[in-house]
């Protein structure tokens, strides 16, 4: 169930670091952002309880809090979903 988890929260910071999408889920639904981060931590319990890799989730919480800055919140979101991508290939038991 994890694996499903993660690979949910790799599709939602895929779609956050499109330029287009990032932008509106900023500027119009800054609460979205604030669920997301909510999201993220929620990740991070349920990895930590299962001995399972959480820097994926830091960085998600993370991301989060960075979308005040336009190129910083591409890049941001862009190495998170990467982070979940590696975690989720790597990590035992995610398969």
């Amino acid at each position: 169930m994890l694996s499903r988890i993660k690979w949910l929260s790799f599709s939602i910071e895929a779609f956050l670091a499109l330029p287009i999408f990032g932008s509106v889920a900023s500027e119009l639904m800054p609460f979205y952002l604030c669920f997301i981060a909510v999201w993220h931590a929620c990740v991070l319990m349920v990895s930590k309880s299962e001995d399972q890799p959480v820097l994926g989730s830091a960085f998600g919480i993370i991301a989060s809090f960075l979308n005040f800055f336009p190129y910083v919140r591409i890049a941001a979101h862009a190495v998170t979903a990467f982070i979940l991508y590696f975690e989720i290939k790597k990590a035992p038991g995610m398969e």
